[in-house]
């Protein structure tokens, strides 16, 4: 049934309103946004997004959201004043703030309704609940602008073709993961310091190191890399960014690609660059994706994570460090992976520091940021299956 007017109570989770509001079914006319002084700007990030789809919006304010009876006569009020169809999203918004809207509804006979993010269903309260399947899909951009960001520069995410032969190239690579990963390291540091310049000169250890020509080859084979009497070149500034890490972003995209079309898999996309609407921070993440309305974020590292970082910790600790900031971006329930190459941080690597790794792995656990370490990455399309799941 649709609803002339939907009552929605601002929170930090938006998605629940936004996903009603959205749907060719549920759409309403009209959405007043209950907001308390704290959550004025969620309101407004969520006001934003619904009135570029041509949806009208009124402010309710809600003087303290925690006085249950300031709360009921608020929207008792409000309700008494209505000559149009309202319901009440009672999905977001504090418990008290629910109970209270909720009560002022029923007793105002209006119809209560709650969202279910995960499974995209829309249950009404009655006599017997009645529910109903949301068709509505909310992309990475309309996700990411209620919760405070936008892509940056106004461009969408890439999504890049990835040619039979690059997959084959990065599958090389990922299956050698135990004989490549120091080399690969070292090639890593090649291109990071061939920047602007494409050509760089090999010494004698490293023309004669059997791995890294192993992995040279690989690249040379791929077209990225061209062999000259002293060194290497570069084919281009895309193919040295390639070899330098990139190979890895392009190998997790594939295997995201590769799950877009499963159910409740809705929006991807690779280097993505946001910006916070206040222009305050800026970002970028290797992967993302929504799966059951949850953002997931994927971080790559192609380095050694048990070297030191810039902060004195250990880049393995910096990478947790960034990516646990980055989950702030989607609400409490946004979920991230750190993909580690080279098997850092895993216990079952050789040299591994066993106490350093328990505490990023604890570190890691405690901020919901899931790790995929070393021969793990073989499988990476099911460790991203059975993480989602």
């Amino acid at each position: 049934m649709n609803y002339d007017t939907h009552v929605c109570l601002v929170s930090g989770q938006a998605t629940p309103n936004l996903l009603a509001a959205i749907d060719a079914q549920w759409r309403p006319r009209r959405v007043v946004l209950a907001t308390s002084h704290e959550m004025t700007a969620h309101a407004d990030d969520l006001e934003h997004v619904l009135k570029r789809r041509g949806i009208t919006i009124e402010r309710l304010p809600v003087e303290d959201a925690y006085d249950y009876f300031g709360i009921y006569d608020t929207f008792f009020a409000f309700l008494d004043r209505q000559e149009v169809t309202v319901a009440l999203n009672v999905t977001g918004g504090t418990k008290l703030m629910a109970m209270a809207a909720q009560e002022a509804f029923r007793d105002a006979n209006k119809p209560v309704f709650y969202v279910n993010v995960q499974t995209d269903e829309l249950f009404v309260f009655g006599d017997r609940t009645r529910q109903a399947s949301l068709a509505g899909k909310v992309g990475l951009a309309d996700f990411l602008e209620v919760h405070g960001y936008t892509f940056a520069d106004g461009e969408r995410p890439a999504k890049p073709n990835i040619t039979r032969a690059e997959s084959d190239l990065t599958m090389r690579i990922v299956d050698g993961v135990e004989i490549f990963g120091p080399s690969l390291g070292e090639l890593n540091a090649i291109a990071a310091q061939s920047r602007g310049l494409l050509t760089e000169k090999l010494d004698e250890r490293q023309r004669d190191s059997i791995n890294l020509n192993k992995v040279i080859d690989l690249f040379t084979e791929g077209g990225h890399i061209h062999r000259e009497s002293t060194g290497i070149r570069f084919a281009s500034e895309a193919s040295r960014k390639f070899v330098g890490g990139g190979w890895l972003e392009q190998h997790v995209f594939k295997a995201i690609a590769d799950l877009a079309g499963t159910k409740h898999f809705t929006d991807y996309g690779m280097n993505v660059k946001v910006t916070a609407s206040d222009g305050t921070t800026s970002n970028e993440i290797d992967g993302a994706f929504l799966y059951r309305n949850t953002l997931h974020l994927i971080e790559c590292k192609a380095a050694n994570l048990a070297t030191a970082g810039n902060s004195g910790d250990d880049k393995g600790t910096e990478a947790i460090y960034k990516l646990e900031t980055l989950l702030k971006m989607g609400g409490l329930r946004t979920r991230g992976m750190l993909i580690d190459y080279r098997g850092r941080l895993s216990v079952s690597y050789g040299n591994a520091d066993k106490a350093r790794v328990a505490a990023n792995s604890a570190r890691a656990k405690a901020a919901n940021i899931h790790i995929v370490s070393g021969a793990a990455i073989k499988t990476l399309k099911s460790e991203i299956s059975q993480w989602i799941a």
